[in-house]
This record gives C-alpha cells, structure tokens and sequence, in this order.
C-alpha cells in the first residue's frame, strides 16, 4: 500500500475555520458544505441514463472521451440528492470521460439494501449499454463512497465482472463506530455524534451494523485497484485507513490518500486540497482507463522509420506505437518494394501496432507481430478475421473506420478517412474496407499525422483546422504496378498536405531510402517554417 499525505495550506486553513464556524450546530452540513461557495464544473451537459426503473443523468464535459466512464456515486448521508454541477461535472472535465451518476433510492424511506441494489443495477446497466468492465471506474464520495465498497464486494461474491479501478473518499466503512478516529469529537470536522446517528439509523433501519452493511467485515481479497482518500480531520478518517489497510493485506493494490486538517465533505469547497484530490483522481482514473504507465519519468518523442511506410512512434512516457509493419515479403502488385533490415523480433517491445489499410505494403507483418508481442492491434475491418484465425484475442483487437478513437496506455489514435483502397484476400475471399489515417496523440500533448496512403483531398485542411497536429509522418513516393506509377502525395501536393495541416515537421516514408523524394518535398517547401526529415531503414528522429 502507498501511503500519500498532503499538507494543510495557508489559505485552506484560514477556509477550514470559515467552515467550521459556519457549521457549528448545523444539521444539514451536506447542505451547508455544498452552498459554500464551492467551485463547480464551468461547463458540462447532461442526458437521462436510465437504469432499471431508476432515473440518472449522463454527465460530459466538453472534449470528454467515449471509450470509457465513470460511474458517480454521490453522497450526502444517503437522504439527499445532489445536483450534477457538487462533483459529476467536475470529474468529467478533470478526467475527460463522461460520468454516470443514478439517483439511487434514498433513506429512510428506502433504507439499506435498497441504495446498494441501485447501484448494482446502474452498474449492469452499463454493461448492458457496451462498456466492457475493464472500461468503467466507479467514484464515490462520503455515503457513494459506502455504496463503491459494499458493490465492489457484492459484485465478486457474485463472480461478476469487476470494473478497472475503484476511488474512495471518506466513506463509512464500520457502522458499529469502532473506529478510534470517530470517538474524537473535537474541533476539527464538521460531523457530530448526533449526525452520524441519525445517517446511521436512517440507513441501517433494522440491518445490524456489524453485519455485511459495514464494508470493513466484507472480504477484501480480490478487489479491483483502490484509491482511498480522506481528510486527516475526519472523524471517518480510520474508517478509511483500516479498510485501506485490510485490502491491502488480502492483496488488492491500494493507493492511499491522506489531505490534513480537511473535515468530511471537504471535495465539494473551494480549497487546494480539493483541487489536489481531482488531479489524483484524474491520473488514477487515467492510469486504469487509458492504460497510461504510471510514473513521471518524461523523455522527448520519437519517430525511427522501420520499413517502406512502417515507423515507430515512442511518446514521451515510453510508450511504443508500430504503424504499417511491411519489413519484407513483398507480394502481387506490390512486388519489388525494398526489404528492411529490421525484423519482426527486433520489434518485440511494442505496445500498439496500427494498421491504416489492408494493402501488404502496409499490414505486412502486422499479425505477426501483434501475436508475438500481445500489443493491441489497431486496423479496420477486412483484417480483423485474419487476426482472430492467427489467435489475436477480441480484447487486443480495436477495430476502427473513420471517427473511431482508441485509448492505450498514453496514447490516443483517432481514426480520419483516407483518399485511397484497402483490399487483401484473406482466406481465399476479396475482402475490403475503409482506408484510414490517424491523428495520435500523446498524454503530454504531442500530436502526430499518421497519414498512411492518402491523395490530396481539402479533408486535409480540416484536420489541420481542427486538431492542429506538430509532425506529419506522409507517404511521398511510390511503386510502378503495370503501367501505372502509383504516387499518392507527390512531393509538390505533399507540400500543399504540410501547409494545410500546419505542421512543423514532416518525415516523409512510402519511399526508396536514398532517393530524391525528400529533396524534392524540401524544395517544395523551401521558404515554409517546415523541418523534411528524411530516415533510412532503421534510422530516427527525435523530437526537440
């Protein structure tokens, strides 16, 4: 277990003592907290999310990503609803997903199991609607973050599929109030011993409170990823750290997250300490979701070409992206391409090996090598039944056509439609699909073309227009077949593809290395801010 303590600032201690003046004597203090001027979400929009009979809101902020979600568990003593700008917002903007918030029946007149059953249903409900377990991450705070641990262990004792990770804040996790932390009524948070009393029975109604509603006498082995985060003025605060450390004990991997001098509620208020705890929640929501690695250990981009139109794209955090793998075997039209020195193991340490159409020029040896390395294959259709012959697993397989978008580890791939063909035979059938291009980007900003085999097209303008990429790796040259010279981009319209996208770099591939093209690219673009980088096989570029 990782243990993290945050230390009170200046200006978040001068507000604590605001809010404890404030709340002196209040019943309601969820009321109270949620009123003090606390920072809401400054844009977000939101549309019914149904689940069984129980209403809900979707809740996305704008540029919120579609391949994953949050399942939001709101709190306020499990008798009040929230409203979507306290926290769902605010997490679909820090995280860039959208959040699934149900509306859970509400105590005392649904008192426990009927909150829980809710929840369990929200969650099936999303994998009803598609989303793979391994794509949903469930938040709760304060009573939400109760529901998070009591649905975390329904769902195993039921065998059910668990979802990637799981974020705690201040949950109760012990009703009999064995905790030591809860026996101190002092000064220091907001919650008092009639509060916890009334949330108590209100919730518990007959269920007994060291029976399976209290999180901390569930089994902890098994469960998904933890983050578990409090205010060290928490009454609840050992609530949090005994369960945090029961968990890790029975093997779950557990990050533990401790803010001092902060009362419960202390997310919905306007305090460093609140800020702090959405990053984390952001970058362990993204750890999970995009599979980004952890740790800061930053290097620059690079880009090592590998083959005819193949390269490697190394994002700064080390993640390695192999994009149209043709090293050698050239066959049918394609015949006579120049072979790379570069071999299949050579290639070994990839994560994500990307197809932008189905011609052997470009998918090469792409099954090959998405086998051997278990890297997630990204390709269109006409592929995706070779792939699943040669044993490629469903899950490291992300079909894509146009508008598409795939998450991995650090890195986006946004599907954009080519101007060209993609056809193979596989399995003695013509089969085709859609030629594709692809925006990547990296989780530290960095965007990168990936043009494949595309003519000039204004399409090109709007890509520019619309995502701004800083390198465009482009296809400049070509191969006879029969009477035809098959040039996508000749250098001169190459140049026009550089302008319209606004690039600042481009290397250019689909060429013989050592040949003109490069030259000529340049001296099209002479005068232009453009950097024409040309690599032989195996040679790379590194991003300055």
């Amino acid at each position: 277990m990782q243990t993290t303590t945050h230390p009170l600032s200046e200006s978040d201690a001068a507000r604590i003592a605001q809010v404890l003046a404030v709340t002196r004597g209040v019943a309601d203090t969820g009321a109270v907290l949620t009123g003090l001027d606390a920072r809401r979400a400054r844009a977000f929009s939101t549309s019914p999310f149904p689940s069984g009979d129980r209403p809900g809101e979707w809740v996305a902020a704008p540029g919120a990503a579609i391949d994953g979600v949050l399942l939001y568990l709101h709190g306020r003593r499990f008798q009040f609803e929230e409203s979507a700008d306290v926290l769902a917002g605010r997490l679909s903007a820090v995280t860039g997903w959208p959040v699934a918030m149900p509306h859970y029946r509400l105590a005392p007149a649904h008192p426990y199991p009927a909150a829980l059953q809710d929840v369990l249903t929200a969650y099936r409900a999303l994998l009803t609607q598609g989303f793979p377990a391994n794509r949903i991450v469930v938040v709760g705070h304060s009573a939400g973050a109760t529901l998070t641990l009591l649905a975390l262990q329904r769902l195993r004792e039921a065998g059910e599929p668990l979802p990637a990770a799981a974020v705690s804040i201040s949950p109760i996790t012990d009703f009999t109030w064995a905790s030591a932390s809860v026996a101190r009524n002092g000064d220091g948070d907001v919650v008092s011993d009639a509060e916890l009393d009334q949330v108590r029975a209100a919730f518990l109604a007959d269920a007994d409170p060291a029976g399976a509603v209290s999180p901390l006498t569930g089994e902890c082995a098994g469960l998904p990823p933890l983050l578990m985060m409090c205010g060290g003025a928490e009454r609840l605060l050992d609530d949090t750290v005994r369960f945090a450390e029961r968990a890790s004990a029975a093997g779950a991997e557990v990050d533990l997250e401790l803010y001092d001098g902060m009362p419960h509620g202390f997310p919905v208020l306007d305090t460093d300490a609140s800020e702090a705890l959405l990053d984390r929640i952001a970058a362990f929501t993204t750890e999970h979701l995009a599979r980004r690695p952890a740790g800061d250990v930053l290097g620059p981009l690079s880009i090592r070409r590998v083959g005819w139109a193949g390269y490697v794209i190394t994002t700064e955090r080390g993640t390695r992206v192999l994009v149209d793998p043709y090293l050698s075997g050239s066959e049918g039209i394609h015949g006579g391409l120049p072979e790379s020195p570069v071999r299949p193991g050579d290639l070994a340490g990839v994560h994500v090996v990307v197809v932008t159409h189905a011609g052997y020029d470009h998918r090469g040896q792409a099954i090959e090598i998405a086998s051997a390395t278990g890297a997630l294959l990204v390709c269109g259709t006409a592929m995706l039944g070779a792939a699943r012959a040669a044993g490629i697993a469903m899950d490291r397989i992300a079909p894509t056509v146009s508008g598409v978008q795939v998450r991995h580890r650090d890195v986006t791939l946004r599907s954009l439609p080519a101007r060209h063909e993609s056809t193979m035979i596989a399995d003695g059938r013509f089969v085709a699909d859609q030629p594709q291009s692809f925006l990547l980007t990296t989780g530290e900003g960095a965007r990168v073309f990936c043009g494949g085999d595309t003519s000039l097209s204004q399409d090109l303008r709007t890509w520019g227009e619309l995502y701004r990429p800083q390198i465009a790796v482009l296809g400049i040259g070509g191969l006879r077949v029969g009477a035809s010279q098959v040039v996508e981009l000749p250098p001169a319209e190459a140049a026009i593809a550089a302008r319209w996208l606004g690039v600042s770099t481009v290397i250019p591939v689909h060429h013989i290395p050592g040949d003109p093209m490069p030259a000529l690219l340049a001296a099209e673009l002479d005068g232009d801010p453009v950097e024409v980088v040309p690599l032989g096989f195996d040679e790379s570029w590194t991003a300055g």
